[in-house]
């Protein structure tokens, strides 16, 4: 066990900064965590994908 080098809130987008809402994280299980959440994010935030849509065949164009 690594020791803790961040200080990360355990809810994402909470705004409580108090000891029960806070918990102490190593840099690499902090990035890690902070991915995860961003990914979530993302994904719930919708646009446009990272892929482009089939395009139909040019002789059906």
């Amino acid at each position: 066990m690594r020791p803790s080098a961040f200080c990360d809130h355990i809810v994402a987008k909470a705004d409580d900064h108090s000891d029960t809402g806070l918990q102490g994280l190593c840099g690499p299980c902090h990035d890690q965590k902070s991915a995860r959440e961003g990914a979530v994010a993302a994904k719930a935030k919708g646009g446009p994908s990272r892929t482009r849509p089939p395009e139909q065949h040019p002789g059906l164009l």
